[in-house]
């Protein structure tokens, strides 16, 4: 199945109700991982495409995005997939063979498994703009977290100027990623805080915004060769409100 005849998927339904798709370019533009591809004037028009599959044509309100390196061939599937027995099930199937070509020629491809249930209210962390405050946020599971003796300075990377779009930091709890998320001065910001929100959502980011964002979670993967996977949570799969690719 084709959107635009930029991005081939494949569709299933699990045991337990989820909904599945995976989801590659049809054209990599010559690239032969993400990395290159996310650099390419094909990237934006594509992500654009994957998200009218997940939120419109499937009606995923909730979904948990996974975007994966294909480094083989079509019939060798990706280590990251190995670990997980319902993805490799998934992608072994015969209507998903396309979608796997298409993946090992442009060495990734995009995994999302949601919901279209009523998305439930998600805690937001306080002061998230302030890179001087406290680490400390409750989560949607009512967990309280505090990282005493650090501020989200201590762990900014990438991001600290006033003009920056996106920011990128360590993991506030130690966990082996970086976290892009949106800067304070973007205007997907700039436009959720008028309304008294955060940025939650790939569609509230202009092309500009959307080729950043991914673009410094591959040049912070470039940094170590390349990435086991990028994660990104919509909906009722965040466990804060707010937008961000680990």
């Amino acid at each position: 199945m084709e959107t635009a005849k930029r991005v081939i998927h494949h569709v299933g339904v699990s045991q337990r109700g989820t909904i599945m798709s995976a989801l590659a370019p049809t054209d990599h533009a010559g690239a032969t991982c993400f990395e290159e591809y996310v650099r390419t004037a094909q990237f934006v028009p594509f992500m654009r495409d994957v998200l009218r599959v997940i939120e419109e044509e499937l009606g995923l309100t909730s979904y948990h995005l996974r975007l994966l390196p294909w480094p083989g061939g079509a019939s060798d599937l990706p280590a990251a997939v190995s670990g997980d027995e319902a993805l490799a099930l998934f992608l072994l199937t015969e209507d998903s063979r396309p979608v796997c070509q298409a993946a090992a020629a442009a060495g990734f491809f995009v995994y999302v498994a949601g919901t279209n249930a009523v998305v439930r209210f998600i805690p937001a962390m306080a002061n998230a703009d302030d890179l001087d405050a406290p680490i400390i946020y409750q989560d949607a599971s009512g967990k309280h977290v505090e990282v005493p003796g650090l501020t989200l300075r201590s762990c900014l990377l990438r991001g600290e100027e006033p003009e920056a779009k996106v920011r990128c930091s360590l993991d506030f709890q130690g966990r082996s990623c970086y976290v892009v998320v949106m800067a304070p001065s973007s205007r997907a910001s700039r436009c959720a805080l008028e309304s008294g929100e955060v940025v939650r959502r790939q569609s509230e980011l202009d092309d500009e915004e959307l080729a950043t964002f991914w673009q410094t979670g591959a040049e912070m993967a470039d940094n170590h060769g390349s990435f086991d996977e990028m994660h990104l949570n919509a909906g009722n799969f965040q466990n804060v409100a707010h937008m961000h690719l680990k």
